[in-house]
């Protein structure tokens, strides 16, 4: 992860992902069961749009769901520590 993605106030959906070291699909999801507000740009003429999370409400939403289990920390091939994530239940 570079430097220039941690100071950012705002991330795309991209580097929201990078930044919390989780895959896109599963931001996607949290995206989709409104477990974590984003907002939606205007594209430029075009009718595609652009979603911004706000880096503390993706900090806010780690904080408050995810769990890393230390015991199942284990190194993988560069030699990085990695946990498992343990996100609740949506009820």
């Amino acid at each position: 992860m570079t430097n220039k993605i941690i100071e950012k106030r705002a991330f795309s959906i991209a580097e929201s992902a990078e930044y919390a070291c989780i895959s896109r699909g599963t931001l996607e999801h949290w995206l989709a069961e409104g477990l974590l507000p984003y907002e939606e740009l205007p594209g430029r003429g075009s009718k595609q749009r652009f979603r911004r999370i706000r880096k503390k409400d993706l900090d806010a939403f780690l904080d408050q769901n995810i769990k890393v289990n230390n015991a199942t920390h284990h190194k993988n091939d560069t030699g990085e520590q990695k946990g498992i994530f343990l996100l609740p239940k949506s009820t």
